[in-house]
């Protein structure tokens, strides 16, 4: 539809059944930055409310300026995922089983752990021969908010904190524009939050000043788990590596856990033929987190997909 053709009754319905900037904007013809100032004009215009289905007002999550480190305070489920590496295409069995789990367990929170963008097209290494098929940037870019919007609509009326953290591939985005056009600072469109614009973003997040969900913490390698934990101080829940496990550690000051997320994609997904079809101890899954009335993690749950099927406490998900 025309932005110009597009009413104000037409804006609030398509809100109201869509409940995203990104969808409403692309259902519309309007650009995300247009979608918004729509909103915002009509919310002042009519004195109607037009809350995204993660509406984040009301609950305990602090975003400082900077976006270095957000703090949450909250009890209740939290889903974390990583490295989801998302290409066109199906989507992998671990994404179909997040969804699911979503409306399963209504959590207050989900976490996109970092590496939600591959971006192999400009990253610092060059192609791999001469392969063929590989997806543009902008064919990633539309994978992401495709994705990205299917865990939005899979919260709908959850209240759920839809929240991500950086991860070194999404970084790839915003440094190539950066470092090469840097006259493009603040212009819409040239970070990858511009795109994704329901997720709030920050390098990391202290939830009840006792777990850390962080992309990649000091430690990397298979041991990264068991040191993340150990000298962080606090618990951790950590990407990159690609595995999905928790090491729990006790001391003097009690007992505490260091999460691996795994990977939200498929270890055969296009994105690792740099792999060169070597055995890799990496794991399709995520983790959920529960946090008591008193704010304590309990012991963390992991889904993990094995032969094809995801399995979440002894069951098929």
């Amino acid at each position: 539809m025309p932005e110009s053709k597009c009413t104000d009754d037409e804006f609030v319905e398509a809100w109201k059944r869509l409940g995203s900037v990104s969808l409403v904007a692309k259902e519309l013809g309007l650009s995300i930055r247009r979608a918004n100032d729509r909103r915002r004009t009509i919310e002042n215009r009519h004195g109607i409310p037009l809350d995204a289905f993660n509406d984040q007002r009301g609950f305990k999550i602090f975003h400082p300026h900077d976006r270095i480190r957000s703090i949450a305070n909250i009890t209740g489920c939290v889903i974390v995922f990583s490295d989801a590496h998302f290409m066109p295409g199906d989507p992998s069995v671990a994404f179909e089983a997040l969804l699911k789990l979503i409306k399963k367990l209504k959590p207050v929170m989900v976490v996109a752990n970092g590496d939600i963008l591959d971006a192999g097209s400009i990253s610092k290494y060059g192609p791999i021969g001469w392969q063929e098929g590989q997806p543009t940037l902008k064919q990633e870019l539309e994978a992401v908010q495709w994705h990205m919007d299917q865990i939005v609509k899979a919260c709908k009326g959850l209240g759920t904190i839809l929240h991500r953290t950086i991860g070194n591939h999404d970084l790839r985005f915003d440094k190539r524009l950066a470092g090469q056009v840097p006259e493009y600072r603040d212009i819409g469109g040239t970070r990858l939050s511009d795109h994704i614009p329901e997720w709030s973003v920050s390098w990391s997040v202290l939830v009840n000043e006792t777990c850390m969900i962080k992309h990649r913490l000091q430690h990397s390698g298979i041991h990264s788990g068991y040191n993340n934990v150990l000298k962080a101080g606090v618990s951790t829940v950590s990407g990159h590596t690609h595995l999905l496990e928790v090491k729990g550690w006790g001391d003097y000051r009690g007992r505490r856990y260091g999460v691996s997320t795994g990977m939200l994609s498929d270890p055969d997904s296009n994105a690792f033929l740099y792999l060169e079809d070597n055995p890799v101890p990496w794991c399709s899954g995520l983790a959920i987190l529960h946090f008591d009335n008193e704010y304590r993690l309990l012991p963390p749950e992991l889904m993990e997909v094995v032969d094809g099927t995801a399995y979440f406490r002894g069951q098929s998900v």
